[in-house]
């Protein structure tokens, strides 16, 4: 689905529409493509799922279930949480991130001087997971967001929680190349976050 060019582009008039895959190739988009009805985000499958994202505008931007690895516009986008001892990889472990998450921020314009001027305007898509993970002893509670603003550069924002203090940074790969380091020291049990452009 996340491939195929004659899909990317939103079966209405809104620019993107979420799309979950299922792993026997079949999939749930937020509007039918064909009969352009709209489908509940709580009827998705989150047991069969092989990606989830958006499409429109041309654009596939997902992340893969399995390992929780973005993929926008192309580029493979993954975290690693580094301090000098060891490397906890947030992303890309062997496991379902299968807690999705997808909203839209909007705002409501209008003249208070002329009756029934208003109109909604979503301003920004956005889609990503939650998830939680031991690595030796040390808990992690962390969540990713694809943020794609309109006619603004799309960002991720990155939450992390761990159940130690830690002194680290996250290193943000791009294509396997690490090519960001962002210094993130965390108390216990104590959430940090942080945007990060995808440029």
């Amino acid at each position: 689905m996340f491939g195929n060019r004659e899909m990317m582009t939103s079966p209405v008039q809104q620019p993107f529409v979420w799309v979950a895959e299922y792993l026997d190739g079949s999939h749930l988009s937020e509007f039918d493509y064909i009969t352009k009805k709209e489908n509940n985000f709580c009827s998705i499958h989150r047991d069969n799922l092989l990606r989830f994202g958006l499409l429109g505008n041309g654009a596939s931007m997902y992340f893969e279930v399995y390992g929780g690895i973005f993929k926008i516009l192309g580029q493979m986008i993954e975290v690693d949480y580094v301090t000098n001892e060891k490397s906890y990889q947030l992303t890309g472990r062997a496991m379902n991130y299968k807690d999705i998450i997808t909203y839209k921020d909007a705002e409501f314009v209008f003249n208070p001087k002329v009756e029934g001027s208003g109109q909604t305007m979503i301003t920004q898509f956005n889609f990503g997971y939650k998830t939680k993970f031991t690595i030796d002893d040390t808990d992690f509670h962390f969540q990713a967001i694809c943020q794609i603003p309109m006619n603004q550069l799309a960002s991720l924002e990155l939450r992390l929680v761990s159940s130690k203090d830690l002194n680290g940074r996250l290193a943000i790969k791009r294509n396997g190349r690490t090519v960001d380091f962002i210094e993130a020291p965390l108390q216990s049990n104590l959430g940090g976050s942080i945007h990060w452009e995808l440029r």
